[in-house]
């Protein structure tokens, strides 16, 4: 339509009208530019959008997730210093199946496995770049390094229940009566003529050393993931402060 109304013009020498029609096409190309940009930046809004509240409803369910692994290393401490109270007393406050079935709990290591999946997604779509609010990707950031360190020391308790505690209690200590008090086989693994001595596990040295390390692991790991619950809460708040204002 207007590219034969330019051409009867041009026919026509009618150059003002020529003129005319070069800035009409120019401005509907620069107008339908813009148009598409705006589209194009309004749906990435809309998608960031999406994005940081899948995170943070991500965030609050590994809040329960935190809270389960901090209880779980809370009762390994708790198993640790009763036994580790029992061999000092001249009177033992707990018998050799008391040390097993505590020792069961001391020798499990649960998963720690935050769910990382919206996050991923964040970062992977670019979602963070296109985040405007500094102070939330420092908090991001932030975040994820103390993940990073709860992480760690999970690696290092694992790893050392796996090479040094299991080969040590396979040499060290009768095994059947662990299983006796373990939730998932007591009913089917039948006792064991072997029993654990309590008076040579009070004075071996190398036994104190192994779960005063579990001990220490698990109290530096409730230490780093109490960091990591308050800033998962702090950036939970200010997620939810950023969608009051979407």
């Amino acid at each position: 339509m207007i590219l034969s109304r330019v051409i009867e013009h041009v026919k026509a020498q009618h150059w003002t009208a020529v003129f005319l029609d070069f800035v009409i096409v120019v401005l509907g190309v620069f107008i339908g530019l813009q148009v598409q940009d705006w589209n194009t930046a309004r749906a990435a809004r809309t998608e960031l959008n999406h994005q940081l509240v899948g995170f943070r409803i991500e965030l609050e369910e590994n809040q329960a997730h935190f809270s389960e692994y901090r209880a779980e290393l809370t009762g390994q401490m708790e198993d640790v210093a009763a036994m580790r109270a029992a061999f000092k007393s001249d009177a033992a406050s707990i018998d050799a199946e008391e040390i097993s079935a505590r020792l069961v709990n001391v020798a499990r290591v649960k998963v720690f496995a935050p769910d990382l999946a919206a996050l991923t997604e964040l970062r992977d779509s670019g979602g963070l770049r296109r985040l405007a609010d500094k102070d939330i990707r420092a908090a991001i950031t932030d975040w994820e390094r103390s993940l990073a360190e709860v992480s760690r020391k999970y690696d290092d308790g694992l790893r050392e229940r796996d090479t040094v505690l299991i080969p040590y209690m396979m040499q060290n200590i009768a095994y059947g009566p662990l299983l006796e008090k373990s939730s998932l086989v007591a009913d089917t693994v039948g006792v064991s003529k072997f029993r654990n001595d309590f008076a040579a596990l009070a004075d071996s040295r190398e036994f104190d050393n192994q779960i005063a390390y579990r001990y220490g692991n698990c109290g530096s790991t409730i230490h780093s993931l109490d960091k990591l619950d308050v800033e998962t809460a702090q950036l939970v708040e200010a997620l939810r402060a950023r969608e009051a204002t979407q």
